[in-house]
């Protein structure tokens, strides 16, 4: 938005040329430098006419004179030119009104030239972010969805019973049909079959009450699978269907039966939809809703996952083939031009691409379909080049015509263990592809026959963490394979236990294997793979294999054989409601075997680095393993007194104080429970605290005896054993630790939000539950040391999440915290900057710590305060001045790996 409104500022003040402005908008939103070049050149100007842009498939632009620019406009998108060259932008300007139409969702925009940035939105679909279409406004993709997902249900109740709902046979059966009939919609309004052929045949050749339905596709699904010749003497109406073949039409399934109303809305889903207008790269997700229905609910909100998609394939494979492309125009001889873009052509018509948790297909799709615009550049460029040669020689020895595309469904693999979701994959390549063919075909005058259909992408049925992925698409060292997707993430109590299974298969020798997340099989399977080729893969995945006791447990055997991260997109959130993850926090993460440079995506910024680690941050593989005790001078830290089964000891405050008035002398049963709410909410709550020499005197009070009692039936009723023993000591917590002087406490769970954890002091009349992590009995400077940046780092860096807040560990973040040695003077400067903190805050008296220290509402007091606590603690572990986090996490690696001899480096 500020890119666009300083561009709309800077040309109102003259500050770029008038003529400039249409290629500086074009490059904002991401188009290629070379092809911004050849419009401005006039070589892909199809406009003649001076001050008028109009490039194929991007724009057609036109500077009007003063008031003109509605006529202009109106007379621009009436322009034959406009629907043969697939322009998807008409905008006209006078740079005091602008006015643009975007020809496919028809959106139009008329607006003062100086608000041009409010409205930046407009053209995301340039940088390939479609816009959110919702259900409201009924678009292709959602109508259809919705359409099949009602024949769906009538198919079932037609179909399907209690005895015979889990017969997976039938079930698989009507997938293929599915399938069958999509793909049927989608011809006769693409020009594949005539113009309304399958449903106008279908309405005219079956019984209205859908009683021969079953047995008419049947027919017609076996004429679909029969050359024209085999046909023999059959009637007209199924004489004049193409042949389709292909694998689609090849098994003999039986279809199912139909009534009135199942007939009847199977031929309004042909008749009424326009078919010719459906996304592949996100019909297929909202298609797999309509055998789930508790999908249903998210069909019009799929239009975001084209950009995440791109955020894998371009720096995995897209943005190195773009750079050699530029490359060549560039800086390459124009005798080499020519052999140099035949051999980068050779390349991409010899990868192959494999997506091991496929689903309906969106990144094989969206990848395929890069590619044919790559290539449609490279042929392009061929042609200009060679515009005096016979097209036939365009590529070389291969022999090809240019009419044909080189990039064939045949190259892309898939593993996917949903039935359906692997039937729609195959439709969703084949309708890509005709798509893609169209496209080619307005380009360059020719393309293949959509029919009959060729080999579609090799999509395997079945579960990637026990097919041998080898056997799916074979490697050898010569081959280049990309790996891509998005796997399932689910963490270790979210497994059942055939996801536990899987990864016992994947990882029988690893003894740790039941701590890692669901889609660590994907990196460890894809990891081994690469390694036989000239390949690398990237996924989408959860943040936490990048915490905590994962690291060590997963990423020594992912980094062996000399894979490296080739870049890595840090957390965002992903929202791809396809498979149900919307709003879930997610990293990139591509892998390979490259000796070059490595990329950080970071918000708006990228970082050039020579490694990267699994924490996601540039420097080397360091493996950071939990401990049982402190490698520091640090006191011990334990977790606070466990407080299961036995609600019953805990008090609120209108409770205590109805318990003292009734008896005073329960009186001294009574201490403050401080968990992390009461300490970071402010929250008052108390328990009984009786010790064992006290507790006759204790029971002598009839209320704290009925609460025993109560705790004493809860643990022997429980079904926990660990409960059942200490049922006999109902008048206390499971632990029994109290402070003696002074002990900090620090919640277990703290908001994402804080710049610090809160910690907090307390004293003998206070106790804390295991809600906390304590330090019993210790000097305040180790307060100081939790809440310092330096200590936060390494938290940030280690800490498991719960949601996106910080779950705090004493063996991972505490025990693991390499605090260098310090002397007398050192700790009694680091205690009065701790006295110091405490001290500001009673300045706040009616500020709880959760507002003290939230990011937006911390008193500027507070942070000085903080800011030289930093300071000193920064100084204790470096000389030099630490100007940010990540010198900070280098300077921390570095003493963590002097500290343990460096064994784990």
């Amino acid at each position: 938005e500020e890119i666009v409104k300083k561009l709309a500022s800077d040309v109102i003040a003259n500050q770029v040329n008038n003529d400039e402005f249409i290629y500086q908008l074009m490059a904002v939103y991401g188009h290629r430098k070379t092809t911004i070049g050849r419009i401005k050149s006039g070589e892909r100007n199809l406009s003649k006419v001076e001050g008028e842009v109009r490039a194929k498939r991007h724009i057609y632009f036109k500077q009007s004179q003063n008031d003109c620019v509605l006529l202009d406009i109106d007379n621009m998108k009436r322009e034959p030119s406009v629907t043969r060259d697939k322009i998807r932008f008409v905008i006209a300007t006078d740079f005091k009104q602008f006015v643009a139409l975007d020809t496919r969702t028809h959106d139009t925009l008329d607006i003062e030239f100086n608000e041009l940035g409010k409205h930046f939105d407009f053209f995301l679909p340039w940088a390939g972010m479609e816009k959110a279409v919702y259900q409201g406004e009924n678009p292709a993709d959602v109508k259809a969805a919705e359409k099949m997902a009602k024949l769906f249900d009538l198919i079932k109740a037609d179909n399907f019973n209690e005895e015979n709902k889990d017969d997976t046979t039938a079930l698989h059966n009507l997938n293929v049909f599915l399938t069958r009939l999509l793909f049927c919609f989608f011809a006769e309004d693409t020009g594949i079959f005539k113009q309304n052929q399958f449903s106008g045949e279908l309405e005219s050749h079956t019984k209205v009450d859908g009683s021969d339905v079953d047995s008419y596709l049947n027919r017609l699904f076996e004429v679909l699978n029969t050359s024209k010749e085999n046909r023999g003497d059959i009637p007209d109406y199924l004489a004049n269907f193409e042949y389709v073949n292909g694998g689609l039409f090849a098994n003999t399934i039986a279809t199912p039966r139909f009534a009135t109303k199942s007939r009847k809305m199977l031929i309004e889903c042909g008749s009424e939809l326009d078919w010719s207008d459906i996304n592949p790269d996100i019909f297929g997700s909202m298609i797999q809703a309509v055998v789930h229905p508790d999908q249903r609910g998210g069909m019009g909100m799929h239009y975001t996952s084209v950009t995440n998609i791109m955020k894998v394939i371009e720096p995995l494979f897209l943005d190195e083939l773009y750079d050699e492309f530029e490359n060549i125009e560039d800086n390459i001889d124009a005798k080499l031009k020519p052999s140099r873009l035949r051999k980068l052509h050779d390349r991409i018509a010899n990868m192959r691409l494999m997506d091991p948790a496929c689903g309906s297909g969106n990144f094989l799709i969206i990848a395929f379909k890069e590619l044919r615009k790559l290539e449609m550049e490279i042929i392009k460029r061929l042609q200009e080049l060679d515009q005096n040669e016979n097209q036939d020689d365009l590529f070389g020895d291969v022999g090809l015509d240019s009419s044909f595309s080189r990039i064939k469904l045949s190259q892309f693999y898939g593993i996917e263990l949903d039935d359906f979701a692997h039937e729609v994959a195959i439709l969703s390549l084949w309708l890509a592809e005709h798509q893609m063919n169209v496209e080619f075909k307005a380009e360059f005058g020719e393309c293949e026959p959509a029919l009959p259909l060729k080999q579609s992408g090799n999509i395997t049925s079945g579960n990637a963490a026990l097919v041998n992925w080898e056997t799916v698409c074979p490697i050898d060292r010569n081959s280049e394979i990309i790996i891509l997707g998005n796997p399932p993430y689910l963490g270790t109590r979210n497994q059942k236990p055939h996801h536990k299974a899987d990864i016992d298969h994947v990882f029988s020798n690893n003894s740790k294997r039941r701590k890692l997340d669901y889609i660590a099989i994907w990196f460890y399977l894809a990891s081994k793979y690469i390694q036989k080729g000239k390949s690398k893969f990237a996924f989408v995945t959860t943040n936490s294999i990048n915490q905590g006791e994962q690291i060590p447990i997963l990423w020594p055997s992912i980094l062996e054989q000399n894979n490296k991260i080739l870049f890595a997109y840090k957390e965002f959130i992903w929202t791809n409601n396809a498979k149900k993850q919307a709003g879930v926090t997610v990293s990139i993460i591509g892998i390979g075997q490259s000796n070059d440079q490595s990329f950080i995506y970071e918000k708006d910024r990228v970082l050039k680095v020579k490694n990267i680690n699994p924490f996601l941050l540039p420097g080397p593989f360091v493996s950071i393993e939990a401990k049982s005790r402190a490698i520091s001078s640090l006191p011990e830290m334990v977790r606070g007194n466990y407080t299961g089964c036995c609600l019953e000891l805990s008090l609120s405050e209108v409770e205590k104080d109805e318990l003292v008035k009734a008896y005073p002398e329960s009186s001294i049963f009574i201490k403050k429970y401080v968990g992390s709410s009461e300490l970071i909410k402010g929250l008052k709550r108390y328990c009984l605290w009786i010790p064992d020499d006290s507790l006759n005197q204790a029971l002598e009070i009839p209320e704290i005896k009925k609460k025993v009692n109560l705790v004493r039936e809860e643990r022997q009723n429980s079904s926990d054993k660990g409960q059942n023993k200490i049922a006999w000591k109902s008048h206390q917590y499971r632990e029994f630790n109290l402070t003696k002087t002074t002990s900090v406490v620090i919640p277990v769970v703290s908001s994402f939000r804080r710049l610090y954890i809160p910690c907090g002091i307390v004293g003998s009349d206070s106790v804390v539950p295991n809600s906390s992590q304590v330090v019993y009995d210790c000097e305040p400077y180790v307060l100081a040391i939790l809440m310092s940046k330096m200590h936060m780092v390494w938290v940030r860096l280690l800490a498991g999440k719960l949601r996106s807040d910080l779950r705090y560990s004493s063996s991972l973040c505490y025990n693991t915290f390499p605090l260098p040695a310090l002397d007398s003077l050192t700790k009694d400067k680091i205690q009065n900057s701790a006295i110091n903190i405490l001290s500001e805050r009673e300045n706040y008296p009616n500020l709880t710590l959760a507002e003290l220290y939230d990011s937006k509402t911390m008193p500027e007091s507070l942070k000085k305060v903080h800011n030289d606590n930093d300071a000193l603690i920064d100084s204790i572990f470096s000389d030099i001045h630490l100007i940010d986090d990540i010198s900070r996490l280098e300077v921390l690696f570095e003493k963590y790996n002097e500290m343990i001899g460096g064994q784990n480096a």
